[in-house]
């Protein structure tokens, strides 16, 4: 039987290389975010956007339980890279997931992880298994960035995987997680958190008033267009393969 396979990112450049390639049936809303059910090469998928934050990736996993049954969650999505190892475009798949906040701590699915750690590597990009800690802001600095990777010995840092992972375990759902690094832990990138409203949702006119009001921003954010767009190709792929 073809399993269903959910999908979870926070925004849409994340899984817009998923969208693209699927053959979408529907599109529901969940509340404040929306999945797209369909297929995918054959496999069934629902692809969801939940926004950002913990509390966002939470709901939209309960909710798209509820509406799909999904047989499991993969949490898909960028992450800051909190050691040198890991590069622009590199993946990580996270053995194990830590909330800074709680301290929990989250074990995906050893089939799944298995699975994924002996996938197909991307071209030009390296895949390591590690701890992937999710934090409740954006983690911006370098100084920031390797303080964290030191005092929690962990090799990246996102928003929102603890969230989808409590609600896999306390659903007794197999779940993974798969990120690909924006940043790296050398790198400064945009504080976002001036444009990141409560609701999870980012808000793309105080995004571009900051832009427009800190012109030192520019080549930043240029960049950082640029490394996201090759983060999702590698993720994708990845993604692709793993299924």
């Amino acid at each position: 039987m073809n399993k269903t396979t959910a999908i979870l990112a926070a925004v849409s450049e994340e899984i817009a290389g998923i969208k693209q390639a699927m053959n979408i049936s529907d599109r529901i809303r969940l509340g404040k975010s929306e999945a797209w059910p369909g297929k995918w090469q054959g496999k069934n998928i629902v692809l969801v956007r939940t926004g950002v934050g913990k509390q966002r990736a939470a709901d939209a996993a309960l909710q798209t339980i509820e509406q799909f049954s999904p047989d499991r969650l993969l949490s898909i999505g960028y992450a800051g890279g909190l050691v040198p190892k890991l590069e622009v475009s590199d993946l990580i798949v996270a053995e194990q997931i830590v909330d800074v906040e709680s301290s929990a701590e989250f074990v995906p699915d050893p089939q799944w992880l298995q699975l994924a750690q002996n996938a197909s590597t991307p071209e030009n990009c390296k895949v390591i298994s590690g701890k992937l800690v999710t934090a409740d802001k954006v983690i911006h600095s370098p100084q920031d960035k390797k303080e964290f990777g030191e005092r929690l010995s962990a090799e990246a840092v996102e928003m929102e995987t603890s969230a989808i992972a409590k609600v896999a375990t306390d659903k007794n759902l197999p779940f993974l997680s798969v990120r690909a690094i924006s940043d790296s832990v050398e790198q400064e990138i945009l504080d976002s958190s001036s444009f990141l409203g409560s609701d999870g949702e980012i808000s793309k006119l105080k995004a571009g008033w900051y832009v427009l009001t800190h012109p030192g921003s520019i080549s930043s954010a240029l960049s950082l267009r640029s490394q996201t767009l090759k983060a999702t190709r590698t993720m994708t792929e990845f993604v692709f393969n793993l299924l």
